[in-house]
Formats: structure tokens, sequence, C-alpha cells
């Protein structure tokens, strides 16, 4: 019953433990106790799919000190510049954070057939860049230049993530990460860009209530039915959003306030199976 509740597909192996895993907790009524066992629960899974798939675990663990290294590296060369003084321990917090997060959640690293990868994805690697990048956006957000380059790369990163995901075959944890991934970059830049004079405050606004409106739908899905959440962004849209807001930064407010507004109105597409009629 709960994995017909969690979608009308057929459900991976994963799928068919997170919606028996969300069932519990909404039958429990979401009191503390089925909190708890809910994250226990969690926690257990992540360390059985860490030792039944070892080398999964290690190329996450590589990874996670390969982001580490980078951001210390890149703060000591910014640091030369009199300008830019990133923040380095807030850096490295935010990167163990995200760290932690793909640790806990590698047993989602499965094809739609529900076959498990052994392997991170290129593409995951791509999304991962740019979560890399958002302690980098306050950091530059006063440089005429830097700003709008960081901004472009990360709207870089989300094109190519997807585009090698089409090709090599899409994952549950791919699909998630890369949701996230666009939630922080672009709320982060925006308010950044605001901050420093650059991204009017009905433009900041859109784009806040679109990631308000978009996270309220997903968590009621998730945790409110217990449901897998049967919505995506459209690719054209973040396109337009991510191109008004290099044009914000980079001054040219009209447009790029055009760009944004109009990209944070385009609607999501359903992902849900499309029922046929008799």
């Amino acid at each position: 019953m709960s994995a017909q509740r969690y979608s009308p597909r057929p459900l991976t192996g994963g799928e068919r433990w997170t919606a028996q895993a969300l069932g519990d907790l909404r039958r429990r009524r979401y009191r503390p106790g089925a909190w708890a066992a809910f994250l226990r629960s969690s926690l257990e899974r992540s360390r059985t799919t860490r030792s039944e798939r070892p080398g999964l675990a290690r190329q996450a663990a590589a990874w996670g000190v390969a982001g580490g290294a980078a951001w210390s590296g890149a703060c000591i060369a910014a640091r030369r510049r009199s300008d830019l003084d990133p923040p380095a321990l807030a850096g490295l917090a935010w990167w163990l954070t995200v760290w932690r997060m793909l640790a806990w959640h590698l047993g989602m690293a499965e094809g739609g057939d529900g076959r498990p990868h052994a392997r991170l994805s290129p593409a995951d690697a791509v999304t991962l860049t740019r979560f890399w990048l958002v302690p980098a956006l306050p950091a530059v957000a006063r440089d005429g230049s830097a700003l709008p380059a960081v901004v472009l790369v990360g709207g870089a990163t989300d094109w190519l993530d997807g585009a090698v995901a089409r090709r090599q075959g899409r994952t549950r944890l791919g699909r998630d990460l890369d949701s996230m991934a666009d939630l922080a970059f672009l709320t982060t830049a925006a308010i950044s860009a605001h901050r420093a004079g650059r991204l009017p405050r009905h433009a900041l606004a859109a784009l806040l209530a679109r990631h308000g409106i978009g996270v309220a739908l997903s968590l009621g899905a998730v945790f409110g039915r217990a449901r897998r959440p049967a919505i995506r962004a459209r690719p054209f849209g973040a396109v337009l959003r991510f191109g008004g807001l290099t044009l914000c930064t980079a001054r040219r407010p009209r447009v790029g306030t055009l760009l944004l507004v109009a990209g944070c109105l385009v609607p999501p597409r359903s992902t849900a199976p499309s029922l046929s009629r008799a």
C-alpha cells in the first residue's frame, strides 16, 4: 500500500524503502519518536549501502577530500588579491555538510531499472561543482567581473550535468542533487547580488517565491502525503533564470530582471505517469 501511494509506477529497491519509511512516519503521525525511528532507519540504510558498495563509498570520500583541498587552495590564491576574502572555514563547513549529505544518500545511486550503480557518475561530479561554488558567491559579490563569471559557471554546470545525465542515464541521486544544487546556488547568488546592489528587490522576491513554493510542494508531497514529488523544472526556465541573474550581476538590470522574472513564471512540468483511458 505504501509503495502504491508513493508512486503508481513500478518502484526501484531504494524507492520501495523510501515509500515504506515515509508510510511508517505518516502512520505514526510524525511524532518525535517516529522521526527518531525514521532517522535511525535512514542512517542504518546508509551504513549498509557503504558496506555493500565500498567502491562507491571510497569514491564519495575521495571527492569530499578533493573538494575541501580545492576550496582551501582557492582561498589562499584569492587572498593574494586585496579585494577578495573568501570565508575559508565557512566554505569548508558548507562542503563538509554537502559531503555528508552525499554519503548519507548513496543508496539513491541507482538507475530507473532499479540497478544499483557501483560508481558516482560524471554528471554527479558536475552537480557537486555547483554546490562547491556556493560559498564563493558572497565573497565575490562586489567584484564587477567575478560575480557574473561565477554565476555563468554555475549555469554552465546546470546545463552540462543535464546533458551528461541524458547521455549516460539518470539516477535518483543525480535527480535530487541537481534540484538541491540549483536551489542552493541560485538562492545564494540572488541574495548576494541584491546585497551588492546588483539585483532589484522585486527580482529577488520573484526567485525566492518560486523556490519557496517549490520546496513547500515537494515537502508536502513527501512528508505530508508520503508521495514522490511529481514535478520537475523545465530546462528553458532554468536558462532564463541563470541568464537573467548573470545579466543583472553584469549590470544589465533591465534585461536581466525581465529574463529572471520570466524564468520564475515558467511552470514546472508534471512527471506523473499519464493514465490511459479505456
